[in-house]
């Protein structure tokens, strides 16, 4: 290779590398991560490195062998998953020398640790897809699922099919607010509310006039969420404030705990701690607002299983249960996993053993063989044990307040078959039930096999979901 294409090569593989080192992590591809990924800008994408020799000549170069895209896709799926496991010494030797000589092992990982360390443990791989460009290089992005996001690992190949570059980077997108929304019909005031840790950030967003009106307290599910529910470019419980603040409703959202404080869920928490007793003070403090008549708790996902909890400890008006799960949380995990290792077409040795693991845990926490202070599947053990002290639907069987269930067809992650078991806890004389066969777990409209990866294509809180709140509530 000359002198001036080796210079080229190795300035690209620069960008490359100082780009995947700044903290290009999240979910909107900013400098800086949030807990949750808050979109705050759109980056612009760095210059793919090539390692392209000069070109055939007649005078006895070679041209390179053609390449096979089937063998690249594996190769790339091969790195990535090296990348997962901290193998950065293989994926650096995996390079041509010059990539090598940027995409040192201790880059690699810092690289790596500082893109991905809020998204919490790698799960898999969703997809990978090949592309060759003009110049005769040939790139593959794999998509990879973690536990808390998604990121696109672009890997570029020279025109012999050898590694040149690395790039990694959130899927991109903006959020849009829903059609169903009219900023005009409301006002949204910025709130604190107290809490053991810190105090929360929290928006109540209140319908414009002057008469009483019903609120509703909105209740995240697991994760260190912000008071949208942000997931990628999308903003579930903005859509859902805005939406029923447009139909008339009072709705507070506020910050989690594990967001806006320092603290983790591996830290001595239980289901109190990280989501019952903010949500109880929620409650109150919407009680507070003079045009406030009534108070409804609405959780989603583990916010929805500790609604009955919640709606007991602070005399809620009711409650809806969204995408909530009826039974055992833990026991949801293993058939979570199966699902997005299975998403490509097969479950490899490694992703079998990520799920036994998985299983293992699972079992300890059913059988009660593991003690309080020990992390299990990404929790303390005191949370676990404050878990399998609570049945949902049986706290929710003894309330005597109204309730609606709103369950996804299409979620991978709570069972749509568990409204039926929301049902017969609750009956049909205080039950309202909803099933949408096009919805996934964060209620958006979609087609096709559900994924980690679809949440953070942009989309809203579908408009079903949103009138049938609205119809539930003006009922009361």
């Amino acid at each position: 290779m000359n002198t001036p294409t080796r210079r080229r090569l190795l300035a690209a593989l620069s960008a490359t590398a100082a780009t995947a080192l700044s903290g290009c992590s999240s979910d909107d591809g900013t400098a800086s991560e949030t807990p949750t990924g808050t979109p705050t800008g759109t980056p612009t994408d760095t210059a793919t490195p090539t390692a392209t020799e000069e070109p055939a000549t007649d005078e006895g170069t070679t041209t390179a062998e053609p390449v096979d895209p089937a063998a690249l896709r594996t190769e790339a799926r091969e790195l990535t998953v090296a990348l997962a496991d901290g193998e950065y010494e293989r994926v650096s030797d995996a390079f041509t020398d010059e990539a090598a000589e940027v995409l040192t092992p201790e880059r690699l990982e810092g690289a790596w640790n500082q893109t991905t360390g809020d998204r919490g443990p790698f799960r898999a791989i969703a997809n990978a897809t090949y592309s060759e460009t003009t110049d005769g290089t040939h790139v593959v992005v794999v998509e990879v699922t973690f536990e808390g996001g998604v990121l696109n690992v672009r890997w570029t190949f020279d025109a012999n099919g050898e590694p040149v570059g690395l790039f990694i980077r959130p899927p991109q997108g903006e959020y849009s607010p829903p059609e169903y929304v009219d900023e005009s019909a409301f006002e949204e005031t910025e709130l604190t509310l107290p809490s053991p840790a810190c105090d929360l950030g929290a928006a109540l967003s209140m319908p414009t006039g002057d008469g009483p009106v019903p609120g509703v307290v909105l209740v995240h599910g697991s994760g260190p969420n912000d008071r949208d529910l942000t997931v990628g470019p999308n903003k579930i419980f903005r859509d859902l404030a805005h939406g029923l603040a447009t139909r008339g409703y009072a709705v507070l959202r506020y910050d989690k705990r594990t967001y806006a404080c320092d603290v983790s869920a591996t830290d001595d928490v239980t289901i109190d701690d990280v989501t019952v007793d903010d949500a109880v003070t929620a409650v109150e403090r919407l009680r507070e607002e003079e045009r406030v008549s009534a108070v409804y708790v609405a959780g989603h996902s583990q916010g929805g299983l500790a609604a009955p909890r919640i709606a007991r400890r602070s005399d809620a008006d009711g409650m809806a249960l969204l995408a909530a799960p009826a039974g055992d949380l833990w026991e949801l995990l293993p058939m979570q996993n199966r699902h997005i290792f299975g998403l490509d077409g097969e479950i490899s040795d490694a992703e079998q053993r990520r799920i036994d693991e998985i299983t293992a845990q699972v079992e300890a926490i059913s059988n009660g063989e593991f003690s309080e202070d020990e992390d299990l599947l990404g929790f303390d053990g005191s949370f676990w044990a404050s878990l399998r002290a609570y049945d949902q639907t049986a706290v929710a069987a003894d309330l005597d307040i109204p309730a609606i269930v709103q369950q996804g067809g299409r979620d991978f992650q709570v069972p749509p078959s568990d409204i039926e078991d929301w049902r017969a806890a609750v009956g049909d004389d205080r039950g309202t039930y909803h099933s949408y066969p096009s919805l996934d777990h964060l209620l958006f409209a979609g087609s096709g096999t559900s994924s980690l990866a679809k949440y953070y294509e942009p989309n809203n809180v579908d408009v079903d979901v949103v009138a049938d709140l609205d119809a539930w509530l003006a009922a009361r």
